[in-house]
């Protein structure tokens, strides 16, 4: 997308009333000017869409970001190591996402709150035990949102998946929250999905079909 694709992608987005704008890290700074007035947040992506940089790279990443106006980051956890190591992968990955949490945390918003992390698990490509294994290192590692999917591989959100999220959660007490993100298209998906997730993340393309 051009920056002045993106100035209309913002502009759109103040006139739905949504919650949040996702664009790449470099247009950040555009969508930041553009939304300065507006309610909408400006959100930005880390280690995207593989999430195989490091946990000091994906803290920096996320500052840099923040600097520039980020409101909120959607960091993509690094799930291979999930599959490569089931439990025993919990300190490694809990590690990643606490620095990125302490990164958000410390920082506000244009609203002055805390700037929200939301980790993409890619909960498609996890069995369910692994799913229960990604929710318990988000909720550990303080992040505010656990993410469905990047909508960049050829499984995005199940529900299946995110009923197991929202019993984890539940089970644990966490105050963690659920996007439901990727293949979500129309209203029968949100119907679907809404009872047990917080936000959805959702194509512009999309969005204009509900609207």
């Amino acid at each position: 997308a051009s920056g002045q694709d993106i100035l209309k992608l913002c502009r759109k987005a103040k006139d739905l009333g949504v919650k949040s704008v996702c664009v790449l890290p470099k247009m950040v700074k555009i969508a930041a000017q553009e939304l300065r007035d507006s309610k909408v947040l400006v959100c930005t992506v880390i280690s995207f869409p593989s999430g195989l940089k490091s946990a000091e790279e994906k803290a920096d990443e996320a500052r840099t970001a923040i600097y520039g106006g980020a409101d909120e980051i959607d960091m993509v956890l690094n799930h291979s190591i999930i599959k490569q190591k089931g439990y025993e992968s919990h300190e490694e990955l809990w590690n990643e996402v606490a620095k990125v949490a302490n990164v958000c945390h410390e920082h506000r918003d244009k609203h002055s709150k805390s700037v929200t992390l939301k980790v993409i698990v890619e909960s498609g490509l996890l069995t369910d035990e692994e799913v229960v294994i990604a929710t318990e290192i988000c909720e550990d590692g303080g992040a505010d949102y656990i993410k469905t999917s990047t909508g960049k591989t050829g499984v995005g959100a199940e529900l299946n998946k995110v009923r197991i999220m929202y019993n984890t959660i539940k089970n644990s007490g966490s105050k963690m929250k659920i996007k439901a993100s990727g293949g979500i298209n129309d209203l029968s998906q949100i119907n679907q999905f809404i009872s047990y997730v917080d936000r959805f993340g959702m194509g512009y393309a999309s969005v204009d079909k509900l609207n």
